[in-house]
């Protein structure tokens, strides 16, 4: 039997990268997958693949940033299919910048997409929850909260938030069989890791790659079935904790850069 038979997810920033590998992994393990992005056209072209293979997947416009865009997504999967099993806050933007002269709005930005974003999708999912005594919600972190990279802090601080309101969420919310778990992916092959590989080459790609002990990039496939045991019913007692997938980037000294 399939491991997530029958169960209704929602993934944010589903159309590319993590999102859609957890995306396709779900479907092929028998999940009915609501597939929320900005890029509509992006998500709803990645959603008729699925569905020619015989998937169930609905791609929803969501601007995770916006509350009334993420109240829509809810009301969306709820009209479809009347409950929501598992959702996954994977939608982020990735934005550097030195702390000593880093412009506030993008600081306010990375919080409001990458942090404020698990609020308001969690909140809006937690009544449909609550009220059937169970769901498994997964938030993505990141190595970043765990480990220090320049002109990285307010993506690390968004991302160490996630684990603290994972862990928090877990305890209070145990009672009711709603888990709460976070994965935090090291150095993954996503298309803008492929980007910045193809525009900067060895000297983006080689230090990347041996910050992992694996000496690799990890897949996005990797991260994703990393998901897939979070949702299932074999993690049912599993709640409060966070993976990494990393290859052993954090079990290693932090590899210096290029430029320290």
């Amino acid at each position: 039997m399939k491991r997530l038979n029958k169960k209704i997810a929602i993934i944010t920033g589903a159309a590319d990268g993590i999102g859609l590998a957890i995306t396709r992994a779900f479907t092929e393990e028998g999940a009915i997958v609501v597939m929320a992005d900005i890029n509509e056209n992006k998500c709803k072209e990645e959603a008729d693949k699925l569905v020619a293979k015989g998937k169930t997947a609905l791609a929803v416009r969501c601007d995770v940033g916006n509350t009334k865009s993420v109240q829509a997504l809810i009301k969306t999967c709820v009209d479809h299919y009347e409950k929501i099993d598992i959702l996954v806050n994977n939608a982020a933007v990735s934005i550097s910048g030195n702390i000593t002269d880093m412009p506030e709005e993008d600081w306010d930005m990375i919080m409001n997409i990458n942090l404020k974003s698990v609020f308001r999708c969690t909140q809006a999912c937690m009544s449909y929850m609550l009220a059937n005594k169970k769901g498994s919600i997964i938030n993505l972190s990141s190595t970043q909260a765990h480990r220090s990279w320049n002109d990285w802090t307010a993506y690390a601080a968004a991302k160490g938030a996630i684990l603290s309101m994972t862990n928090q969420l877990a305890g209070q919310f145990g009672k009711q069989n709603i888990r709460f778990n976070s994965i935090s992916p090291g150095a993954i092959a996503t298309p803008m890791n492929e980007k910045r590989a193809e525009k900067e080459g060895d000297d983006f790609v080689k230090p990347s790659k041996n910050q992992a002990a694996m000496l690799r990039y990890g897949q996005p496939y990797e991260v994703a079935m990393t998901a897939v045991y979070l949702a299932s019913d074999e993690a049912g007692f599993v709640t409060g904790t966070d993976i990494l997938v990393d290859g052993g980037l954090c079990t290693l000294p932090r590899y210096m850069d290029r430029n320290n």
